[in-house]
Formats: structure tokens, sequence, C-alpha cells
């Protein structure tokens, strides 16, 4: 007995406009703004934690008077990096946004749109942790910066 059905269905790559992005800007895309923003963490609580706690006793102010925007700088330096790599999976999204036709769903049951995914990932992870970075930032101005 002999059907008709074909054996073999014709599959197209997972991310068919792949070579639209590179995969350094999906790269920085997805780890520019978490990296911006564990580096702000480590070197502001490293500098503040030196400024303040130099010896066995704390201080009431910090050791330096440069303290606080060196603070400052490396929350703003952070916050442009978490910016630029949101940027960069903005132009990725935009450059395959027809990677696909078809709706969400269809693209989801297909496994397609790889690229255009990644760069949405970049896209949320950069938002969220520049939330993050501004949430350090505004720590300097509402908390004193030795606790006293």
């Amino acid at each position: 007995m002999a059907t008709n059905v074909p054996l073999a269905v014709p599959i197209s790559h997972p991310a068919p406009q792949r070579d639209r992005v590179g995969l350094a800007a999906l790269l920085f895309g997805l780890v520019a703004a978490p990296l911006a923003w564990d580096a702000q963490l480590i070197l502001s609580a490293s500098l503040s934690g030196s400024g303040c706690y130099p010896h066995a006793s704390p201080l009431a102010a910090p050791s330096w008077a440069g303290l606080p925007p060196v603070l400052l700088a490396i929350s703003l330096i952070a916050a442009s990096i978490a910016i630029v790599g949101g940027a960069v999976s903005w132009r990725s999204w935009r450059r395959t946004s027809q990677e696909r036709a078809g709706s969400a769903h269809h693209l989801l049951d297909l496994g397609e749109g790889r690229t255009r995914f990644l760069a949405m990932c970049g896209l949320l992870t950069s938002a969220l942790f520049l939330i993050a970075v501004a949430f350090g930032a505004t720590v300097l101005c509402l908390v004193p910066l030795c606790g006293r």
C-alpha cells in the first residue's frame, strides 16, 4: 500500500537572518549590562569599604574627600554601558525584524527566529540591569556614605 506522504519535510535554518547580526553584537547585548552592574557593585563596595573602614574602627566620614564623585562616576559609566548594550540589542532586533513571517506562536512551534530572540533577550536584560544600576546610584544620594 503506497501513500503519497513525503518522507522528509524541508527544514530551514533556525536563524535565517543570522548574517544580518554578528554573534559579537548579540553577546555584547546580552552581557554588557549585567557585567556593568557587577563592576559597579564590586568597585563601589570595595572603595567605600576601604574609605570608611581603613582600620579596625569605622570613620564618620570617608578618609578621602574624592570618594563620592568617584562612586558617582562609576555609576554613570555602568549606566552608559548598560544603555549601549541596550542600543546594540535594539539595533540587532530591528535588523532581524523580518526573520520569519507569521505570528509569534508560529515561530515558537517551528523553533525559528533565534537571532531575533537573542536580541530581545539582550533588550530585556539591558533594561533590567539598567534599573539595578540606577538603584545602586540612588543609594549614594539617600544613604550616608559611612552610615552615620
